[in-house]
């Protein structure tokens, strides 16, 4: 096996590093005429690097994730659908571990698209021995959470909203169309969005949203009064609260509870008009089928700032929205 690029007489290459050579590629070495020519035998159990990243591409990847042939010896792994890439970073580490054998991903969590590059497989010599390969894959195909990288499909979920802020029509079109892009971008549908004036007009809206959405927001009402009275109306009409106010800038003062067993998010009507704020990673959360609950939330402290830096935490329609980078 060519351990370098041989170069002809015009400095291009006639052969390629990790060719093979046999006896036809004689007429080609006596062409290029190389002073040195650096190879290695392979031994009866050494895999070669296309087929050694091959096989591990196999091992780590699952559900929702496309493996492809080797390019310049790396298996490319991509996104078979819309979804939330999930990376096993425990695994992933034990499989690094093993000499000679490298896997990199995108960040666990990230909403990727189709067709997006989750990760890149390959070995970094020009082969490893078998039993090496079989020790990384072992690692791989063992891991009691299942495959190391996989693409969860989001669900259809049906969102409905009642706003509890008096906007004039201009904002209420803005409103309606980031909140109708967000939920498009999932693979969802918008179900109602009321405007109630009061609190009793608030409590059968919320109540009747509950009964259709599969989720329902409230627009205009992050607040941590106790005695508001929608917060009241919610509580009074049976509502769990899960959490009030979240470890996110910005969406600190957000809130969750369910309602008939629905899930309601309290946020500041802001929310709706930001590049990316808590909203976005709670929606990321439902729509991935995954529960809102208290270790969930409690964790979001840790990458909860929402700087510019922190964008690939955020689906790609943040683009799209022309929304305020706040």
């Amino acid at each position: 096996m060519l351990c370098h690029d041989l170069l002809g007489t015009d400095g291009r290459p006639v052969l390629r590093k990790g060719h093979r050579l046999d006896l036809a590629d004689a007429a080609a070495l006596s062409r290029a005429a190389p002073e040195e020519l650096h190879v290695i035998w392979l031994g009866e159990e050494d895999v070669d690097e296309n087929t050694a990243a091959t096989r591990l591409a196999h091992a780590v990847a699952g559900a929702g994730v496309e493996i492809h042939p080797p390019t310049e010896s790396q298996a490319r792994l991509t996104a078979a659908w819309r979804g939330l890439a999930r990376v096993d970073a425990a695994i992933l580490a034990a499989i690094n571990g093993v000499e000679g054998v490298t896997v990199f991903t995108i960040p666990d969590r990230a909403p990727v698209e189709s067709g997006r590059t989750l990760a890149g497989v390959k070995i970094t010599a020009f082969a490893i021995p078998g039993s090496t390969l079989e020790e990384a894959e072992l690692i791989a195909t063992s891991a009691p959470r299942g495959p190391t990288v996989t693409v969860r499909r989001f669900l259809p979920l049906r969102v409905s909203a009642v706003v509890r802020q008096r906007i004039d029509h201009a904002a209420r079109q803005r409103l309606e169309v980031s909140l109708r892009r967000r939920v498009d971008w999932f693979g969802g549908s918008v179900g109602s969005i009321e405007y109630p004036d009061d609190r009793a007009a608030a409590h059968d809206a919320l109540v009747t949203a509950t009964a259709s959405a599969d989720l329902v927001i409230v627009i205009g009402l992050a607040t941590v009064d106790p005695l508001e009275g929608t917060w009241c109306g919610l509580l009074d009409a049976g509502a769990s609260v899960i959490r009030r106010g979240l470890p996110v800038h910005p969406g600190s003062s957000y809130w969750l509870v369910t309602l008939q067993s629905v899930p309601v998010i309290g946020v500041a009507s802001c929310g709706m008009f930001s590049r990316r704020s808590a909203l976005d990673l709670l929606l990321i959360r439902c729509f991935a089928g995954e529960p809102l609950d208290g270790e969930f939330l409690a964790g979001l402290g840790h990458g909860g700032l929402l700087q510019s830096e922190g964008s690939w935490r955020i689906p790609a329609y943040d683009r799209q929205l022309g929304l305020d980078e706040r």
